[in-house]
């Protein structure tokens, strides 16, 4: 389900922006909403009891980490790697992150500070939790799964 949610507020964020200026928006945010469209079509799979969506729903969440973290480190971190180490420079970006949002909440933009959280900060986490997720249920499923292979043959050999 949170999977699901956060793909369905990301999406419908995007959207909009997105077709009524295509050419105003960074590749950045078409990959953004191109992955959201994948976690959709995961969560419409896990609706739908359709084999496969925990593929889908992995390869969603792992791209959307993987744009948001090398977005990260090539705008924000890279041109700092020449005067700090890198985690001086992860922890100056992040500072600097965090007094955007300070501008814009102050500046009364709260709908621009409020997405810049939501697709910067929560989605990540969102995601990571959803990987959590599967992982432990896969890890839960595994042994099931053993033990029902196991049976038929077990039950066969005894007969």
């Amino acid at each position: 389900m949170l999977a699901l949610g956060s793909w369905i507020v990301l999406a419908t964020a995007l959207l909009p922006g997105l077709l009524v200026d295509p050419t105003e928006h960074e590749p950045y945010h078409w990959l953004i909403f191109v992955t959201s469209v994948l976690g959709l079509a995961g969560g419409a799979m896990w609706v739908g009891a359709r084999r496969g969506w925990r593929r889908v729903i992995v390869m969603a969440a792992a791209l959307y980490l993987l744009i948001v973290v090398v977005r990260f480190l090539a705008v924000w971190v890279w041109w700092q790697l020449e005067f700090a180490s890198f985690f001086d420079a992860v922890r100056f970006a992040l500072w600097l992150k965090s007094r955007v949002l300070i501008y814009y909440f102050s500046q009364g933009r709260l709908l621009d500070g409020t997405a810049i959280v939501f697709y910067e900060a929560l989605m990540p986490v969102f995601q990571v939790i959803v990987l959590l997720g599967v992982a432990i249920s896969n890890r839960r499923l595994r042994p099931a799964i053993f033990r029902s292979k196991l049976t038929p043959d077990s039950s066969r050999q005894a007969g």
